[in-house]
């Protein structure tokens, strides 16, 4: 029998570089096995990593690796599925078939027709068509060198408390239990595809030394200990040590569902780690996954955890580098780059958690594995976006039942989930003690109603201002309120150069900053407040929840309750201030017109005005319950019919041939908004990546490195750019190019649309 192979090796004339089939094969299948084994489905882990390249068993695809023609060579591992383990091959066919390009629809539905041109090709039609005869595989079978489960051993366990044998939720479990084999499946390819094309980065990945939980536990506890032994006895410091002793307590329950409710200030970011590590020990757990739903309280969140565990233990993982649609087997080594979250701290954003769960896409599905066994803290939980709320909460239960997974809902402005799960879950409360939140946090600010204002009256009162945040739903309006501010500055005398106001403690925050620069400002902007220097900062609502500043005065343009609160969250923080920080709640209007907003938000703000009416006019924290409990009555939770599509039975009564992996997939969009990100050679770190980037042979392996140096760009605004010849493409990355006539990114607000140019060079 003459040799097969998966990969071409270093030299294209010598096979003996090259890679054996059956050696990726029985490697991906050790691999895909071990993971699967999790969540008790390791044979069926093993059956995906030794059929998913049968295909390459053709002669048509030997001859690909000689500069051939391409070759199908997936759908021969989902034939041969489908006939040795029948309905369970039809199962495990969708991963084998989408194991390079994204898994599809199981066939065309009548709700996708109007979407079809841009679907993959349907399963049931793949499995077809012919395609290039896979015979040599068998002969590996017979040989010895490729062993296949028998059919009998693939087998779905069943075990009390596991959703899997519950009828209501057995159709979703099936959709969340494939998303985890394919997750074994690709992350296990390309983990063995790295070994082999790239072995520096494998030996790199292996040679880390990564702290155990029971190490990560015992350095967490001896920095607590000495931080609350520098504490002053303040209220607001022991309100936080009964928060921390709740969330060790709580730690000892059994794994499952939990909520984690805390005033702003209380602690969250160090207490729930707490309980995520302390769990993780007690019941042999993996990781522990901090969700949330801003970069920049990610970025704060991860520098926080590195400067306590070391960077090593800490992965920080924002950037939408993910190359999910990378399709061609040469372009391997960029799909290599993508994280795995193989990490015992992982800090990741709401988007690339659940996006992950619901993505079609190897590139974001190579984690989804990981979080079998982990413990997940959701941070501002309240954030979970109501039109995706069912399906969030169906997978989130889903992980706790069927995954071993502990998930803590953490929040100062916990939603009202009650009788909203779909699968009838009660989570936990982890702090029972809370005779101390009076005392520390009752005070600490006094909200008070603007009403409508209109612009230029926020404008002076803010000039007015010497040390004050605003807070604004849009990033137009944050640019114009701004851009106001500094001028009459400037007109005053107080600012000699409008483009660097923030040298007078003028400052403008929004996504539109890559994240290094808006660290670099918050660094200065603490550093004013904790001097008492003016500092006038006009943000959008990326600084309000999670963000550690401490202002005496906080404006916030009216939104939904739960928004306002989480702004208030950085109005007399550390309690200060006897008398409280004031907190001012106002519209803005402009010639007397109020300004609107998008659909959701009008209808937030809405339901935030009847609920202060009610409430005699007044606003405060008690309305928070109530706000949501008339949010989620009026809101569609499940608008796209994600839940609905998944939960039907007739996915279970077709024997899977109607799964809508691909359609779901699509439809689950945390932000709707699609964005491109730009790579921006911002400061001197950026330049030298930039340099590093344009003399790399694996460009895509930077990609981990150059998300803080990344803005999100929407899509419509990307070919303005590319008209004016600001970006540069090096695939898979677009760069903002450094020009010695203009600059398309400010030193004070970011990158700005074409025409708003300025002509200079990027600084350092």
């Amino acid at each position: 029998m003459a040799e097969l192979y998966a990969h071409t090796g270093s030299d294209l004339d010598d096979v003996s570089t090259w890679q054996t089939l059956s050696d990726h094969a029985n490697e991906v299948a050790r691999r895909a096995e071990g993971f699967a084994a999790k969540f008790e489905m390791g044979q069926w882990g093993r059956a995906l990593g030794l059929l998913h390249d049968a295909g390459k068993a053709s002669s048509g695809f030997q001859k690909r690796l000689q500069g051939g023609r391409p070759v199908d060579h997936a759908t021969a591992g989902a034939k041969i599925a489908i006939e040795r383990y029948g309905t369970c091959g039809q199962y495990i066919a969708y991963a084998l078939c989408g194991h390079h390009g994204g898994v599809a629809n199981g066939k065309i539905r009548s709700d996708c027709l109007k979407r079809q041109a841009s679907l993959r090709t349907p399963l049931k039609e793949r499995l077809g068509k012919d395609v290039e005869s896979y015979d040599d595989f068998f002969d590996l079978v017979e040989a010895g060198e490729i062993v296949l489960p028998e059919p009998d051993q693939l087998v779905i366990p069943i075990r009390p408390g596991r959703s899997f044998s519950c009828t209501g939720s057995k159709a979703f479990s099936t959709f969340a239990l494939e998303r985890f084999l394919y997750s074994a499946l690709v992350d296990a390819d390309y983990l063995d595809a790295e070994r082999f094309m790239t072995p520096e980065a494998a030996d790199a990945r292996e040679s880390r030394d990564l702290a155990s939980m029971e190490e990560l536990l015992a350095k967490f506890e001896a920095h607590m200990a000495d931080l609350m032994g520098k504490a002053e006895g303040t209220p607001v410091n022991r309100a936080r040590r009964s928060v921390y002793e709740d969330c060790l307590a709580a730690a000892l329950h059994d794994p499952g569902l939990f909520t984690m409710t805390v005033p702003t200030g209380g602690g969250k970011t160090l207490s729930s780690m707490a309980f995520g590590l302390r769990h993780a020990v007690e019941h042999d757990l993996d990781r522990v996954i901090v969700a949330i739903p801003f970069t920049s309280i990610v970025e704060q969140t991860a520098a926080t955890l590195k400067n306590v565990f070391g960077q090593v233990n800490v992965l920080e993982h924002h950037s939408n580098y993910d190359f999910h649609d990378l399709d061609d087997e040469e372009k391997a080594r960029q799909r290599l780059a993508v994280q795995n979250w193989d990490a015992p701290i992982v800090v990741t954003t709401n988007v690339q958690l659940f996006e992950s769960l619901f993505s079609n896409k190897p590139g974001k599905s190579r984690k989804v594995h990981n979080m079998a066994n982990s413990v997940i803290v959701l941070d501002e939980a309240q954030t979970l976006p109501d039109a995706l709320l069912e399906s969030s909460l169906a997978m989130l239960e889903e992980l706790a039942s069927g995954f071993g997974a502990s998930i803590v809902l953490c929040t100062a402005t916990q939603p009202a989930l009650s009788g909203l799960w779909p699968f009838g879950s009660e989570p936990r409360e982890i702090v029972q003690h809370r005779d101390l939140f009076d005392d520390a946090f009752g005070g600490r600010v006094v909200y008070d109603s603007l009403g409508v204002i209109e612009e230029d009256g926020l404008v002076e009162l803010l000039a007015g201002c010497h040390e004050v945040l605003c807070v604004v739903g849009t990033r137009n309006l944050a640019r114009t309120i701004y851009d106001e501010v500094v001028r009459r500055a400037v007109d005053r005398g107080e600012v000699a150069d409008s483009a660097r106001a923030f040298d007078e403690g003028y400052y403008h925050l929004s996504a539109f900053m890559v994240p290094a620069h808006r660290t670099v400002m918050f660094e200065q902007i603490r550093s004013r407040l904790a001097n008492k220097e003016r500092c006038v900062v006009v943000s959008t609502q990326l600084v309000e929840a999670g963000v550690d500043v401490d202002f005496p005065e906080v404006y916030r343009e009216l939104a939904g309750l739960d928004s306002v609160v989480q702004a208030a969250g950085r109005c007399n923080r550390e309690g200060r201030m006897p008398e409280g920080g004031a907190v001012h709640v106002f519209e803005c209007a402009v010639d007397g017109e109020r300004r609107k907003t998008g659909a959701w938000l009008e209808k937030m703000k809405s339901i935030a005005r009847d609920a202060i009416r009610l409430n005699g006019n007044t606003l405060d924290e008690s309305l928070i319950p109530s706000f949501f409990e008339t949010r989620y009555d009026t809101e569609d939770l499940d608008s796209k019919k994600i839940f609905d599509k998944l939960s039907s039975k007739d996915l279970i009564l077709s024997g899977f041939e109607t799964m809508p992996f691909e359609q779901c997939a699509l439809d689950y969009r945390i932000i709707e908004d699609d964005s491109v990100p730009v790579f921006v050679p911002w400061g001197e770190e950026g330049r030298r990546l930039l340099r590093e980037l344009l003399g790399s042979e694996n460009p895509a392996g930077m990609a981990m490195r150059l998300q803080r140096f990344s803005v999100g760009v929407p899509v419509w605004s990307i070919e303005g750019y590319k008209k004016e010849d600001a970006v540069q493409e090096l695939e898979p990355f677009l760069i903002l190019k450094e020009d010695g006539c203009r600059s398309f990114y400010r030193e004070d607000v970011g990158l700005v649309a074409p025409g708003e140019e300025v002509l200079e060079l990027l600084s350092c």
